[in-house]
């Protein structure tokens, strides 16, 4: 995989991240829009991808073959998506308690970015131990 290839994938990766963290929403009650902060157990998804990014660039920035950051890249990814579907499949517990609503929660968008966004860091990670470089200027 080139440098280039790998640092736009790793890029894609932090930036998915973040707009499933902080713009889209993780369901929908009707009309309203619920964001990831309003989920129980947020914290360890936003915890979890933030770690993740982290090794993503350092495993970017200091190409090597270095075997327990693709370790660790993969722990943290496995933990990421892991977090991410929890929270996404409980999406109905913020709402439904003993009272049954009128309206019923759909999953949004937020939840799937997410895990696509973990997918893309330790693809970048997992590209940069096998790095090309070209001869060209």
């Amino acid at each position: 995989m080139s440098k280039v290839v790998v640092r736009v994938v790793a890029v894609a990766g932090a930036a998915g991240a973040l707009i499933a963290a902080v713009g889209l929403p993780w369901a929908w009650y009707g009309d309203r829009a619920v964001h990831l902060t309003e989920f129980p157990g947020w914290v360890w998804y936003a915890g979890a991808a933030v770690l993740l990014n982290v090794v993503t660039a350092g495993a970017i920035v200091v190409p090597g073959r270095r075997g327990w950051l693709l370790l660790a890249a993969g722990g943290l990814g496995v933990v990421t998506i892991v977090a991410a579907v929890v929270v996404m499949t409980r999406y109905a517990d913020v709402f439904l308690g003993p009272v049954v609503p009128a309206v019923r929660p759909s999953l949004g968008p937020g939840g799937p970015v997410a895990v696509l966004a973990a997918l893309a860091s330790m693809t970048a990670v997992a590209g940069s131990r096998y790095l090309r470089f070209s001869r060209s200027r």
